[in-house]
């Protein structure tokens, strides 16, 4: 199953998607471990990435959540009680925020306090919401959702079940990743225990929080468990393990292309790109994609980040420049708003068995389908897998010695699935589908 879940991540990671726009939460640990120097670097870390994401998009929103509880003994029992301040609705403005000491509490429940979220999300009343009570979602907009923290493994999990490796232990964060297909990237410190088993369960556990990414910076130790919505015990992660919470340029520049979103690109026959009148500058991210072909001779300037991809020719004419610490994709495709990014060495050596074919060889008809849609291939079929764009399999089914399958897609949510055929020869058949 784990190289499945591998398989997976591999075509996504050929892919990268763009919806309208991101609706993004900071989540903010405001727990007495955070010292007030941590709180700074936290601060200073936040409106950065605050700036590049709004500057690359109209369509992003911001929000910034706090979080932490109190625990207080009452005859002998500890009654423990996660709270969270919302300081702003989601919004294209930088918000202003500060430490909220007073009422908050000093312990670490991250995972309560998440579920927190969810009923700010939901508009469900709870009076350990503090600041403004509801959260409004961009129709459109994906969710990411930033965290920062030094909390323990048992700060980061349920404090209810709290069990290694089990679906319970991280259950409102799978729920976070199905249902709401949020997105998770975590700067985690060390505890500041002193013990490296302790500060080795917190980064294993965080790690299984953030979210997999073709081009996330963690391939270490993880904690896996069943229901992981990205593939239990599957790297990358977008974790970033520090010794403090000073992100760094590059830092930024990472977590600020996992955050963007830009609109839809419109598709075009033939795209000409002249210097200077097309010239990208930062913060643009600039992606085009033409159903013909792309003549550039345009400047990318320092640390801006392109994808160009057409039908049949890219051309780069005397003149282009993609100059240093710039980024920059070409390759053909036809239009598909879909933008290759970087598959991480990792994952090339772990699917390096596998023979993966072009997906002209599958064949799914009708495509996009309301109910009923047929699976052909040119050779027997061994199993079929259907997946979201999240690496959630939905759908998996042993096929022995057919050519084609029916599958029936009524029951699901309206959007783009994977669908991943493997052959009694052993070939791994990929294509995409559409539900409408």
């Amino acid at each position: 199953m784990k190289k499945l879940y591998i398989l997976i991540l591999f075509f996504i990671c050929g892919l990268k998607s763009f919806a309208q726009g991101t609706d993004v939460i900071f989540w903010i640990d405001n727990s007495g471990s955070i010292s007030n120097g941590e709180y700074s670097e936290i601060k200073v870390s936040v409106e950065s990435l605050i700036q590049k994401v709004l500057s690359c998009s109209p369509e992003n929103r911001i929000s910034i959540i706090q979080y932490s509880a109190s625990r207080v003994t009452q005859q002998g029992t500890v009654i423990t009680t996660p709270r969270i301040w919302i300081e702003n609705d989601f919004s294209t403005s930088a918000p202003t925020f500060n430490r909220r000491n007073s009422i908050m509490g000093n312990s670490d429940y991250a995972h309560e306090s998440l579920g927190l979220i969810g009923k700010a999300l939901d508009h469900i009343a709870d009076p350990n919401i503090y600041g403004i009570s509801n959260l409004n979602r961009t129709p459109g907009n994906t969710l990411v959702i930033y965290f920062f923290t030094d909390a323990f493994r048992d700060g980061l999990v349920s404090l209810s079940s709290p069990g290694l490796g089990t679906n319970a232990a991280f259950q409102n964060y799978t729920d976070f990743k199905t249902n709401r297909n949020a997105t998770f990237i975590v700067t985690l410190l060390p505890t500041g225990s002193g013990m490296p088993s302790y500060d080795l369960e917190a980064k294993k556990a965080a790690a299984a929080i953030a979210s997999a990414s073709c081009d996330a910076p963690y391939n270490n130790v993880i904690e896996s468990y069943p229901n992981d919505p990205d593939g239990p015990g599957t790297t990358p992660r977008f974790l970033l393990y520090k010794t403090d919470f000073f992100l760094s340029q590059q830092e930024i520049d990472i977590t600020s292309d996992q955050i963007c979103s830009v609109q839809q690109v419109v598709c075009s026959e033939h795209i000409v790109l002249t210097s200077p009148s097309n010239d990208v500058y930062v913060p643009v991210q600039d992606n085009r994609q033409a159903s013909i072909s792309i003549t550039a001779s345009n400047v990318l300037n320092y640390e801006t980040v392109s994808f160009y991809h057409a039908g049949k020719t890219v051309v780069m004419l005397p003149g282009f420049h993609a100059k240093y610490s710039s980024r920059y994709r070409a390759y053909i495709q036809d239009c598909e708003d879909e933008f290759i990014c970087d598959l991480s060495v990792q994952n090339k050596n772990k699917t390096a068995n596998y023979s993966v074919k072009k997906t002209e060889s599958l064949k799914l008809y009708p495509n996009p389908t309301s109910d009923m849609t047929t699976i052909s291939a040119e050779e027997n079929i061994k199993n079929i897998t259907i997946s979201t764009l999240q690496n959630q399999v939905i759908f998996s089914k042993e096929v022995p010695k057919q050519k084609t399958y029916e599958v029936n897609l009524s029951d699901y949510k309206k959007g783009i699935y994977i669908i991943i055929i493997q052959t009694e020869n052993g070939n791994i058949l990929t294509s995409k589908i559409i539900k409408e």
